[in-house]
């Protein structure tokens, strides 16, 4: 739904026609100078982009660029003005759940919906900036009911969200429903009785099974199957947890360029979830396992070397791939001829997936060895 690319990147916003081609351009140079740090002059241009009230991507960016408060109520000014665009343009019930549309925000068919979807998309994130949770729940509840597809991936939102307002049986639901969903494609049974659960939760999103975790823990404490899940959380992703222990700084914000596992996708969950976890009650039950520090402290990356961290993040980690960690600045040095291809095919990855984000051209096609799972 990123309108850089698809049928708006090539017909124009909403498909063309909604948002006049100057708006559009000058909403393009703001954006382009708001990544590179100029937001004066990105500000300079969203006030000509904003002259056509129809550009709601120009309300989005201007929200990125003010306080968290304000942008909140600017955001929901923008709803109200792209909601009653639609009514008027797809019928009074477009917005009912018998009506045409619902289901198919966002869809190709209905590119007209799609500034309407970023501006919802957009109103979660400052709801999350501005601590106003409550309305952040509501409307990633409303944008998943209006695209179940989730192609803005809401369902990375939701989750910390529910718990941050105390809806723990919800998120632990929520997080069930996605993680089935994703697996094999239906529900299957509930979490105190599904069979599968080891093979099937451990190849959850990170987002998704450490929430899950953390949910049960505040629905149950301490049990079985709350250690369970944690212990499946700490082998889906161990860098989350293992810089909950350490006690590290929690992000300021978000990559949001990130793959969907690894140091990065544990960045950016830890950017909207990390104070979660360090509440005092959280931490003691995560350093009290065992098992979980097993999976947690690492070992040296050279095969010849057998040392392991006697403390979370002690190793530090390459800094060209991100993925794996020596004891050292001489094993790292002794490893390189082992590890510099695998490392420079990760490091290129990850400028790939940056440019993506960037909408910056990527030369040539990377390859990779060893299939997507070695590398997510």
């Amino acid at each position: 739904m990123d309108k850089r690319f698809g049928a708006e990147g090539k017909r124009g916003i909403a498909g063309g026609g909604l948002v006049s081609e100057e708006s559009q351009r000058s909403l393009q140079r703001a954006e382009d100078l708001s990544r590179r740090g100029k937001h004066e002059e990105s500000y300079a241009q969203l006030q000509i982009a904003l002259k056509d009230p129809n550009n709601f991507d120009a309300y989005i960016q201007l929200a990125l660029q003010v306080a968290p408060a304000l942008s909140v109520q600017l955001l929901e000014v923008a709803e109200k003005r792209a909601r009653d665009l639609l009514i008027s343009r797809l019928g009074p019930d477009c917005f009912d759940d018998n009506g045409p549309c619902v289901g198919r925000f966002g869809d190709s068919g209905l590119l007209l919906t799609r500034p309407y979807m970023r501006v919802l998309g957009g109103l979660v994130r400052m709801c999350f900036h501005a601590e106003q949770y409550e309305k952040g729940v509501n409307t990633c509840i409303e944008t998943l009911r209006l695209n179940p597809i989730d192609e803005l991936y809401q369902r990375w939102w939701l989750p910390s969200l529910l718990i941050r307002t105390g809806r723990f049986a919800d998120a632990l639901f929520f997080c069930q429903v996605w993680i089935h969903h994703d697996d094999n494609g239906s529900d299957s049974s509930p979490i105190r009785g599904g069979h599968r659960m080891e093979e099937e939760y451990a190849r959850a999103d990170c987002d998704m099974i450490h929430s899950a975790a953390l949910a049960a823990f505040r629905l149950w404490g301490r049990s079985p199957q709350t250690a369970q899940l944690l212990r499946i959380a700490a082998r889906n992703n161990p860098s989350v947890l293992a810089n909950i222990l350490a006690r590290r700084t929690r992000p300021t914000d978000g990559k949001r360029h990130a793959p969907m596992a690894g140091a990065d996708m544990a960045h950016d969950y830890l950017w909207i979830a990390q104070d979660l976890w360090t509440a005092p009650e959280v931490w003691n039950w995560v350093n009290e396992d065992a098992a979980v520090k097993a999976l947690v402290l690492r070992t040296c990356a050279r095969p010849e070397c057998a040392a392991q961290e006697a403390k979370a993040t002690q190793f530090k980690r390459c800094s060209g791939c991100q993925k794996v960690k020596y004891c050292g600045v001489s094993c790292q040095k002794t490893d390189w001829k082992r590890h510099k291809t695998d490392c420079n095919q990760r490091a290129e990855l990850r400028k790939m997936m940056k440019n993506l984000y960037k909408n910056k051209e990527t030369p040539g096609m990377l390859v990779l060895q060893g299939g997507l799972d070695e590398w997510f």
